[in-house]
């Protein structure tokens, strides 16, 4: 993989656990439900998943 690849690899996945902490505190204050939360976090978490192999 290109050095610039990894970079931007590496930045996907902080944004992603950025997202994903965002959404935890989102649905912690009642303000997203459970569903919109599972909505918007399966994708993020299958990503990070598949990079951490």
């Amino acid at each position: 993989m290109k050095p610039n690849m990894k970079k931007i690899e590496k930045d996907l996945e902080q944004l992603c656990i950025d997202i994903i902490n965002l959404l935890d505190n989102l649905k912690a204050q009642g303000a997203i439900t459970e569903e919109e939360y599972i909505k918007h976090t399966t994708a993020k978490r299958d990503f990070l998943q598949k990079i951490n192999k």
